[in-house]
């Protein structure tokens, strides 16, 4: 649910804001609504305001001086503005003031729910940042590192899935959150989401995009390691991170041993001696995992997701899929799908 406070002195035109946004806009709620700079002021100083739609010609306390208030204690609070004038000097400020939007009266209804629900998706993306930074916090304590892995590639499917925001914005925002984690400790990090940036603006694919996000939480658990007392690299720790960056392709035993450079011989007894299963079983729940993500988070056909797991052969992919996880792609979605609906 949204926060929505409305800020304008004409009694019809903020009747009619209310009425519209209310009645086209799922999971919004109006915390309060102001005639006066001054009854302005004292909902933002009571309420914790997701977005402030704010009339610039209000008495007392106009609306620049109003979200001048609301910027002091409310960074990241939305705001659009509405007037009647197209001032310059009214847009230069409200720049300055990190205003969202500025529309001019009278405002076309489409209008107003499309620039509303922009920021609403902002916000929401916002939000699932914060919370998926928690997430991952918590996982680096456990050093849980193939839950990890699943959860920035799960983010970076729904990045991918949104059309009604900036992909540069989002990917801007999760790369930043994982700088955050890492603190001073990590300067590297910094580099990584300047590199996305570039990578973007060049018009780099959502796998290229991926590799980097993993790259960054590699540091950010090289970093959990470099906390205690100097070891070794552990070599099947350095297989399931390998395993975890190329889920999508046929990875194989000998491939991974040599990226270790080890012998497969040898590594196949240490894979199985330290984690209690062979190579093979593991490779394969772990993409049987993957394709389980997919389906549960994605609307994408199960050809597809096929060949997101470099299998060609649909009819290979849904067997083994069935053998492993006893249920058909489509019927696991569907279970899946009638769960989530209970909920």
């Amino acid at each position: 649910m949204f926060g929505i406070v409305i800020v304008e002195d004409e009694e019809l035109e903020r009747q009619a804001l209310r009425t519209i946004l209310t009645d086209n806009l799922d999971g919004v709620s109006i915390l309060g609504e102001a005639r006066t700079g001054p009854e302005a002021v004292h909902l933002i100083d009571t309420c914790d305001i997701d977005l402030l739609l704010v009339d610039i010609n209000i008495p007392k306390l106009n609306g620049l001086e109003v979200i001048r208030h609301l910027r002091s204690r409310h960074v990241d609070t939305k705001v659009i503005i509405t007037t009647a004038y197209d001032y310059f000097e009214i847009t230069r400020t409200a720049i300055h003031l990190k205003a969202d939007e500025y529309l001019l009266k009278p405002i076309r209804t489409e209008i107003l729910l499309s620039t509303v629900d922009a920021c609403l998706q902002q916000l929401d993306a916002s939000r699932r940042c914060r919370e998926l930074s928690a997430r991952i916090l918590a996982q680096l304590e456990r050093k849980a590192y193939p839950e990890t892995a699943a959860l920035v590639r799960r983010h970076v499917e729904w990045i991918y899935t949104q059309p009604g925001c900036a992909l540069l914005e989002l990917v801007l925002d999760f790369a930043a959150a994982l700088v955050q984690l890492a603190g001073v400790k990590g300067p590297g990090m910094a580099q990584r989401a300047a590199q996305l940036r570039t990578m973007l603006v060049d018009g780099c694919v959502r796998d290229q995009v991926l590799a980097v996000f993993l790259a960054m939480v590699d540091r950010l658990f090289d970093m959990v390691g470099e906390a205690g007392a100097p070891q070794p690299p552990d070599p099947v720790q350095k297989a399931l991170n390998y395993i975890e960056h190329n889920l999508k392709k046929g990875v194989t035993l000998e491939e991974v041993a040599d990226h270790l450079n080890i012998s497969p011989c040898y590594f196949s007894k240490l894979f199985k001696k330290t984690l209690d299963i062979n190579f093979i079983r593991y490779l394969t729940t772990r993409r049987m995992d993957f394709a389980k993500e997919l389906l549960d988070g994605t609307a994408l056909p199960v050809t597809r997701i096929a060949q997101e797991l470099s299998c060609s052969d649909v009819n290979y992919f849904c067997k083994s899929f069935k053998k492993e996880v006893g249920l058909s792609p489509s019927g696991y979605r569907q279970r899946s799908q009638a769960a989530q609906d209970r909920a």
